[in-house]
């Protein structure tokens, strides 16, 4: 079986205190056209296998977990050989990781005609990471609690995204460490009032865009220079507004069309700066 396992932004990422060594988080997710592609295979060997495109950091992916939390609960004894073609950049905030073990998650399911049910694969994405629930529900979602907590909302109006990779990367855990020591805890309201805005479908790229907002890059302006010179020569050298996307290191900068996206583009290549463009899903 081949699946696309797609990638996210996060509009919103509010870190509003901290619980049981974890942060709790509000924000608003958009799932988005990046994907991973993910080919699964039965095997007659007694092992699982997983290939990767490009190496990770872990020794057991999150795919692993999520193959052995799917055998342990529906008591198949099949192995698995999965091959991972990697297009969402590691050490970016967009989600890769996450992705790659729902989506497994769903299309386990769907192999052995849906032995479990919705509420069951969510168990299994909590126990993988607190942000893998995400990705079993729709296009817009509002995280909260630790992540894991998902609340499907008003789907944001089909929007296009120029998402700018710098060559550095950001891990989640050193950030959160680092956010102990530098950030400032928010309350949740930003993420509040995007969602009334994508509520009311009403809006354009330019005006909600107003609402975007992560407290790891504003902890990033003031705690770390390589980042705040970054950001502010992107955003000199394109005369746009760039925003950070979980805990990094991607920036991205929303369009209404296509179209709008041309200048940007021819502006990018010129530079040779390395970005994607993406749409809403």
């Amino acid at each position: 079986m081949k699946i696309k396992a797609y990638g996210k932004l996060n509009l919103t990422l509010e870190i509003t205190g901290e619980e049981n060594e974890f942060h709790t988080i509000e924000s608003i997710a958009q799932k988005i056209s990046l994907y991973d592609e993910i080919e699964i295979k039965l095997t007659k060997g007694n092992v699982d296998v997983v290939f990767f495109s490009k190496s990770i950091r872990n020794r057991v992916s999150t795919i692993d977990k999520a193959i052995e939390l799917f055998r342990d609960k529906t008591g198949i004894k099949d192995h698995f050989i999965v091959n991972v073609h990697k297009n969402i950049p590691m050490g970016s905030g967009l989600g890769g990781g996450s992705a790659d073990a729902a989506y497994t998650l769903i299309a386990l399911n769907q192999m052995f005609n849906n032995p479990l049910t919705f509420d069951e694969l969510l168990g299994i994405a909590k126990d993988v990471g607190k942000d893998v629930p995400l990705f079993l529900y729709g296009s817009t979602v509002r995280m909260s609690h630790y992540g894991e907590v998902v609340e499907e909302i008003t789907s944001l109006n089909e929007m296009y995204f120029i998402l700018v990779h710098p060559l550095f990367h950001h891990k989640t855990k050193v950030m959160y460490d680092m956010f102990r020591k530098f950030g400032k805890f928010s309350d949740g309201n930003k993420t509040k009032a995007l969602k009334e805005v994508i509520e009311k479908k009403s809006y354009t790229a330019l005006e909600i865009q107003n609402y975007f907002y992560n407290d790891f890059e504003i902890m990033l302006m003031e705690a770390s220079p390589k980042f705040a010179n970054y950001k502010k020569t992107l955003s000199s050298l394109s005369d746009l507004k760039f925003y950070l996307t979980g805990s990094g290191s991607t920036l991205f900068t929303p369009f209404d069309s296509e179209k709008d996206i041309l200048k940007t583009k021819t502006l990018l290549e010129k530079l040779k700066i390395n970005f994607s463009i993406v749409k809403t899903v």
